[in-house]
């Protein structure tokens, strides 16, 4: 590992060519969770939150448009509660209250919102699930009404499963049963085609993923992954995986949490920057092309959190009734080790050899393509 990997460079410290780069991208982080600390900010009578505590943190990292997780199949993802629907709605109700009279930001629905926010220098918000359980409905009904309802309050990317099993599919606990997506997960994918949401397959098992990507007809993410040739961690992605995402025209995001980058790593305390990221990124590339390969950060490591294992869900390392066990030390990367140093991804990547062309579509441009292509 090079030496400049672990001096933590101020943004002026980095090269010329980075400097560049991340003033000029779209740099779009398409896994963010803001909202663990946002409503617990919420709850404490704060006020004008985004733009005291966010925009300045997102603004020095150069990141101008996050897709930020407002629901879930679990109660930490939903505002600490059981009625995970009413959690959704509280968290969307937020963030509107919020822009209504927010100078930093707006909440996007579309390629054209994103592109007039960055032109008037704001923030683009887009609203996305981890986990579809919100959308099931009334127990026993296929209906997609809560899609729909969500999608008209600005829901646009939507992860199917988190850990367990829906109604829609089976997660990455599931392994054992070997079940693919049912008949309502086949219509919730056409819904989502043909009103316009981005399909997130993060946390599926096999059979979920391979059904879902058949199924779909238009391009899918994994907002937030490693590769298990690079990183041996069951949750990462296959090369099957990763060629029938390249197929499929989707985005691979590459996320900040060391344990997918190197397995364990958290607990042996061994130092983990975007460098061995890349190694990952590398993979990917030599097996579909840089053309797939975003950023989705999934990082969790708020003032007021500090690990959603340990602090925001219902039972200690817990999550959707899977003990996943209380992480050990920090579980961010340590080169970025927050979100106001994201800028420093662009100088991994031209210290890696990456063309400028390469360098703007991981950023964003890769993204921004898969929008336009489902979101519209």
């Amino acid at each position: 590992m090079a030496d400049y990997t672990l001096k933590k460079k101020e943004f002026q410290e980095i090269s010329e060519r980075a400097k560049r780069l991340n003033n000029e991208c779209t740099f779009i982080d398409v896994h963010n969770h803001m909202m663990f600390e946002f409503a617990i900010r919420q709850a404490l009578g704060e006020k004008n939150i985004f733009d005291t505590y966010y925009a300045p943190v997102l603004k020095k990292g150069k990141i101008n448009v996050i897709a930020t997780s407002v629901g879930s199949n679990s109660p930490c993802l939903c505002n600490l509660t059981d009625d995970l629907e009413f959690g959704c709605f509280e968290q969307i109700d937020m963030l509107r209250r919020e822009e209504k009279i927010s100078k930093t930001f707006r909440i996007c629905t579309n390629y054209k919102d994103i592109e007039q926010t960055l032109k008037d220098g704001k923030i683009g918000v887009i609203l996305a699930f981890e986990g579809a359980r919100a959308l099931e409905g009334r127990s026993g009904e296929e209906s997609l009404v809560m899609l729909r309802t969500f999608y008209e309050l600005g829901l646009r990317v939507n992860c199917i499963c988190g850990a367990a099993r829906t109604a829609f599919a089976d997660g990455m606990g599931e392994n054992i049963a070997d079940a693919g997506i049912t008949t309502f997960g086949v219509k919730l994918i056409e819904e989502m085609n043909k009103i316009g949401m981005l399909i997130d397959l993060t946390h599926m098992n096999d059979r979920s993923f391979f059904d879902c990507i058949e199924v779909s007809t238009k391009p899918i993410i994994v907002s937030h992954i490693g590769t298990q040739a690079v990183c041996n961690n069951p949750n990462n992605l296959s090369d099957e995986r990763i060629k029938a995402i390249g197929k499929n025209g989707g985005v691979i995001g590459l996320e900040m949490v060391k344990t997918e980058i190197k397995y364990k790593s958290q607990e042996t305390g061994e130092i983990v920057t975007f460098d061995d990221v890349i190694n990952h990124i590398d993979h990917i590339v030599e097996l579909i092309g840089p053309e797939h390969v975003g950023i989705g950060l999934d990082f969790d490591n708020f003032d007021l959190v500090h690990n959603v294992h340990r602090a925001m869900c219902p039972f200690p390392g817990s999550i959707e009734g899977f003990y996943t066990g209380i992480p050990k030390g920090n579980h961010m990367l340590n080169d970025p080790d927050n979100l106001s140093r994201a800028y420093i991804i662009a100088e991994y990547l031209v210290k890696r050899g990456y063309s400028d062309k390469d360098i703007r579509g991981i950023l964003g441009d890769n993204l921004i393509r898969v929008f336009k292509k489902t979101i519209g």
